[in-house]
């Protein structure tokens, strides 16, 4: 079937999807039946039924070819910090790191992961290179040395040089949002303070 869609099918196209989102990602019991669906978003006013709703639940699944888990950088991001992103060779600001060194890391991955997330172009990236940029974002952030590592390497799938042009998106949209805050040490605190999650 074409993938231009009629506008009098947008509702009911944008109703089966959230309703095939929400069966995928809820219990059953939270989510809200079919007729209720089509009383809530008017769609029976425009002559939609059970059956026609199904029908549009069906080809959003079609052309989505049934592939309905994405995974963001943020779970890869995860990952990478559970396995290690520090090492007790890494230097920080000059000096050995400190026992938080780690959680500042994964705050700043956070941050980095949520700032990315609220500008469309990102999307262009892999999530699992992505994540790559966003961990090389957060070592450089805080200032640590080696910024990257063969470790981070074996651990990501990507060398640094792979990743360079979305490491400078990254911190290009960074430091454009927070002006000032890439050329200077700051706290992961300071971070959160300034960016509404």
């Amino acid at each position: 079937r074409s993938n231009n869609i009629p506008r009098s099918q947008w509702q009911l196209i944008a109703t089966a999807c959230i309703s095939v989102a929400a069966k995928y990602e809820e219990a059953e019991e939270h989510c809200p039946p079919i007729p209720d669906l089509l009383l809530l978003t008017k769609l029976n006013q425009a002559g939609h039924t059970s059956l026609s709703f199904r029908d549009g639940e069906s080809e959003v699944l079609r052309y989505l070819g049934w592939r309905l888990r994405a995974i963001p950088p943020l779970h890869i991001i995860g990952y990478f910090l559970a396995k290690g992103a520090t090492f007790q060779s890494d230097s920080w600001q000059g000096r050995a790191l400190i026992e938080k060194i780690p959680k500042y890391v994964k705050k700043y991955a956070e941050f980095f992961c949520n700032l990315t997330l609220q500008e469309y172009a990102f999307q262009q990236y892999l999530p699992s290179q992505l994540a790559a940029a966003i961990l090389l974002a957060s070592r450089v952030a805080l200032q640590l040395q080696p910024r990257w590592r063969p470790e981070l390497t074996r651990l990501t799938g990507y060398e640094e040089s792979e990743i360079k042009v979305v490491f400078n998106h990254v911190w290009s949209y960074y430091e454009e949002q927070f002006p000032g805050h890439g050329q200077r040490s700051i706290s992961p605190q300071s971070i959160a303070e300034g960016f509404p999650y």
